[in-house]
């Protein structure tokens, strides 16, 4: 059975390399589909003879039959009227219009399954370059069409486009290598600058240097500068491990109705502190998933302090999640009713340390959005950003668990 299996294989393999090494003319589509449509048009032709001829030869056969035996009758003396025209010619038109209906059908049938047959060859692979495409889109640059001939036009683009995926994919993971090296190399001399402006801080206290207020307060800048610094390349770092799909391992079955639960405890007296009402709706069924406990956490706090940070005063932040009822997912949203994102940038606040107002100095490191992203990737989920009118409503939604 296997060496069955090998040899056939084996013959595969030779075929698809003889079709390799076909005329760049011959390898394309068009050249392919007119030199089939005349083989199929010469095989229904042959067909359409063949059968005609079989048929037609049958049916004379049989006239035939009933000839000799009207004559053996009449030589043994048995009286019988003999027919003039023992052949009709509406006889011999109607065999033969039979013979071509029955040809006309059989061929029918093996030009429509030969059709068929390739179109639905032809739209498999375009389907499998579609889906290739739309999972790199989606960021998944892994996927493949697992194309290796290029015989023909479609061949030839799944190659192509495998080809251009392996080098993106090459290109992505040494530039966030990259990212993640500077990250290393600069956070080590960023905490030891921070850890020599605390002590300088501290000796200038012991001193006595307090009746030099710019020297304290560009002191006090640079410390804080220097914290600010260390943030956004914690955050940075964080966004790596979290995009390299390292922290599945420590998947589990977590309740998203638990999470939401800590976040508002959390964040239940931040937002009245801030002057805004963090208003709270979560079903009473558990909304199980496997995940990330800790990052769930840390990306539904980073979704309601992007709404406490750029919202202002009186603003209402709502809270919810549930499941969907159109698919296996359980979802999360955070809404407010502030300024919102416009449109043409909602893109882009997915983008690291990128700002929509540039000159707001508010102590937002521009990566919340980023981390919150990068945690909905590492769940397979999928993150939006909506109009509340007013406001923005940001919406998560992740597979759950069986």
């Amino acid at each position: 059975m296997i060496a069955t299996y090998l040899t056939s294989l084996r013959r595969l393999l030779s075929r698809r390399r003889l079709l390799d090494r076909l005329p760049s003319w011959m390898k394309t589509s068009a050249t392919q589909q007119g030199l089939m449509f005349g083989a199929v048009s010469l095989l229904s032709l042959v067909l359409m003879a063949t059968v005609t001829f079989v048929y037609v030869e049958h049916e004379l056969s049989s006239q035939n039959r009933e000839i000799v035996k009207e004559s053996l009758e009449l030589v043994k003396g048995h009286e019988r009227k003999i027919d003039d025209d023992p052949i009709e010619d509406d006889e011999i038109l109607a065999v033969l219009t039979s013979g071509f209906i029955l040809a006309g059908i059989l061929v029918s049938l093996l030009t429509t399954a030969i059709v068929i047959a390739m179109g639905r060859m032809s739209q498999k692979r375009i389907n499998r370059i579609e889906r290739v495409l739309n999972l790199a889109a989606d960021g998944d640059l892994s996927a493949r069409t697992g194309e290796r001939h290029t015989y023909n036009d479609l061949a030839r683009i799944s190659v192509s486009v495998d080809e251009m995926l392996s080098r993106l994919e090459g290109s992505v993971a040494a530039m966030s290598d990259i990212s993640s090296n500077i990250a290393h190399e600069l956070k080590t001399p960023i905490t030891r600058l921070r850890h020599n402006l605390l002590t300088l801080r501290e000796e200038a206290e012991v001193l006595n240097v307090t009746e030099q207020d710019v020297f304290m307060l560009e002191l006090d800048h640079a410390l804080s500068d220097s914290q600010r610094l260390a943030s956004i390349f914690d955050a940075l770092l964080r966004i790596s491990q979290i995009e390299s799909g390292a922290r599945r391992s420590r998947f589990t079955q977590v309740d998203l109705v638990q999470i939401m639960d800590t976040v508002t405890e959390i964040y239940g007296d931040v937002a009245e502190d801030a002057g805004m009402l963090l208003v709270v709706n979560l079903p009473t069924e558990p909304l199980l998933l496997q995940g990330d406990r800790e990052l769930l956490i840390q990306q539904v706090a980073n979704l309601i302090e992007n709404a406490l940070r750029y919202c202002p005063e009186g603003s209402q932040i709502k809270l919810s999640c549930g499941r969907s009822s159109t698919s296996h997912d359980v979802w999360l949203t955070v809404e407010d009713n502030g300024p919102g994102i416009p449109e043409a940038e909602r893109e882009r606040v997915f983008e690291r340390l990128y700002r929509v107002d540039k000159s707001r100095t508010d102590g937002g490191l521009g990566l919340g959005l980023s981390l919150a992203k990068a945690v909905a990737g590492l769940h397979h989920g999928t993150i939006t950003l909506t109009d509340s009118k007013p406001g923005l409503g940001v919406n998560v939604s992740m597979p759950q668990a069986f």
